[in-house]
């Protein structure tokens, strides 16, 4: 087990229903962790600029993920993570099908009309809300593009017909070393960070954007203070390369139609190496007896052409949280499919 899950889980005790996660979540949001190949880094909140000016992606993807239940976002929202320049540090032992499919989803975040991919070290993506790339930008270039000819302050789904121009853009908001364009649909830059968003519920981009920046600050909390099973299943993983996390809502109002409805929350993450790749397989449950009843040692045992590949997939157990770890020869990575990477990587994550 790394060393910072065990450390956590007796923390947290896995506090799901324990009342004590807010306190607990903080050890989350401060961690430093190591990387594979040097000395450990300072934590996240003073790191990420020096971090993406040396090319390479902050560690800390949990800082921009703001608590839900003090934010416009709903109690429970789905994250994916990338470390960009650590995966693309991998290139040539992962297999040419394997990789293609892992580059369109680490650069789905990346908006090739305001920036470059190759500045891009690092995306995380809320939901259908936040595109997010981290890495080294210039924000006056980038505003220029936001603001030329060919866009308009007012998002083309929301124009009439009957306007002949383009709604011209207003100077850009200054928030928090961010400058801060549009309404509905928001954007938001800084030297080292691209934020795109787009609310699918009330309110408008820029408020979003403002409760993702605030995140990154002391003054307000993060995602696993405002949701037990992210707290949890965030536990799990040290320095991810790869991640998904889903969850649902704490407070029960969002269901996200896991394989059974005892399943509260799932996270998937790999950590690339040139000889093995390990993935950590998590779920957490309505409850402790659930999660120890078998669930997902038997959902391991069923998937077999996914999981097979992999080995040492002994399934623990702390509270309602279970999880597994296991590891493939980096050049046989195939996204959990079925059978191998040279037989194509169609399998839904």
């Amino acid at each position: 087990m790394p060393r910072s899950r065990r450390t956590l889980l007796n923390t947290l005790g896995v506090a799901l229903g324990s009342g004590t996660l807010a306190s607990a979540a903080g050890c989350l949001g401060g961690q430093s962790t190591p990387t594979e190949t040097g000395p450990d880094k300072t934590s996240a909140s003073t790191s990420t600029t020096a971090a993406t000016q040396a090319g390479e992606a902050p560690e800390e993807y949990r800082q921009w993920l703001p608590d839900p239940t003090t934010t416009p976002l709903s109690d429970g929202y789905g994250v994916r993570y990338f470390d960009v320049a650590a995966i693309r540090s991998y290139r040539d032992v992962i297999h040419p099908d394997a990789y293609d499919r892992l580059e369109n989803q680490m650069l789905r975040p990346v908006s090739g009309e305001f920036v470059d991919a190759a500045h891009v070290a690092a995306t995380v993506q809320i939901d259908h809300v936040m595109e997010l790339a981290l890495g080294s930008f210039d924000p006056e270039v980038v505003g220029e593009q936001i603001t030329s000819d060919g866009s308009s302050a007012t998002p083309a789904t929301t124009r009439t017909p009957t306007t002949a121009t383009p709604t011209p853009w207003p100077e850009p908001e200054r928030y928090k070393g961010f400058d801060l364009y549009g309404t509905d649909y928001g954007y938001a830059v800084s030297p080292d960070a691209f934020m795109s968003v787009s609310p699918m519920r009330e309110g408008d981009g820029i408020d979003y954007a403002k409760a993702i920046i605030d995140a990154t600050t002391s003054e307000t909390s993060q995602y696993a203070d405002g949701n037990e099973y992210v707290a949890s299943v965030f536990s799990t993983v040290d320095a991810p390369h790869a991640l998904w996390c889903y969850p649902e809502a704490t407070d029960g109002s969002t269901m996200r139609g896991f394989r059974a409805d005892e399943i509260t929350g799932q996270l998937k993450a790999w950590r690339f190496g040139q000889e093995t790749t390990h993935l950590t397989f998590a779920n957490t449950y309505v409850d402790a007896a659930t999660a120890e009843s078998g669930e997902l040692a038997a959902f391991v045992d069923a998937e077999s052409e996914r999981f097979g590949a992999y080995d040492g997939l002994d399934v623990e157990t702390e509270g309602r949280l279970a999880w597994t770890d296991g590891t493939i020869p980096t050049g046989e990575f195939d996204h959990l499919s079925a059978g191998g990477p040279a037989e194509g990587v169609t399998t839904p994550n």
